[in-house]
């Protein structure tokens, strides 16, 4: 198992874990890649064997509430998915964990996450990873519309 950040080139690894929706993948496909060429985003992965088999995206702008990020201080992270096959292992806690320690040696102190209400599995990982302090309410994109909570972690 390897975790790590990838390049603008090898974004396409990303989309075996995308929804089996071309046209939404193209869409998504096109505005990550306009973020990572403005240095907006980072994405990060799990791979195994050459194949990746989670991603999370570390966002240092806001998208929809001011209290996602604070330059040179807060992140946002989002578009968490592990493959359904690897789910259950602990890899999604890693690689958050992995970008944690990344991000704090690059000098972030807070992150943020957002999780709908009802997701009890997610909200029971975010909390065991610190994310307990609930900041805002948000409503997510064309990409996940749903409403959701916005937690922060401070180191």
């Amino acid at each position: 198992m390897k975790f790590r950040k990838i390049t603008i080139e090898e974004f396409e690894k990303l989309k075996r874990l995308f929804p089996n929706n071309e046209d939404m993948w193209i869409k998504y496909k096109k505005k990550r890649l306009e973020q990572l060429k403005k240095q907006e985003i980072d994405v990060f992965i799990i791979e195994e064997d050459e194949k990746t088999i989670g991603e999370i995206t570390v966002n240092y702008r806001n998208n929809t509430l001011e209290t996602e990020t604070i330059p040179n201080r807060r992140v946002y992270l989002e578009a968490f998915r592990v493959d359904k096959k690897y789910q259950g292992q602990g890899l999604g806690q890693k690689l958050i964990n992995y970008c944690i320690e990344y991000l704090t040696n690059k000098g972030y102190t807070e992150f943020t996450i957002g999780v709908e209400d009802d997701n009890e599995i997610a909200k029971h990982i975010y909390f065991k990873l610190g994310f307990n302090k609930a900041i805002d309410k948000g409503h997510g994109d064309e990409f996940d519309p749903s409403e959701y909570t916005l937690y922060l972690k401070a180191n």
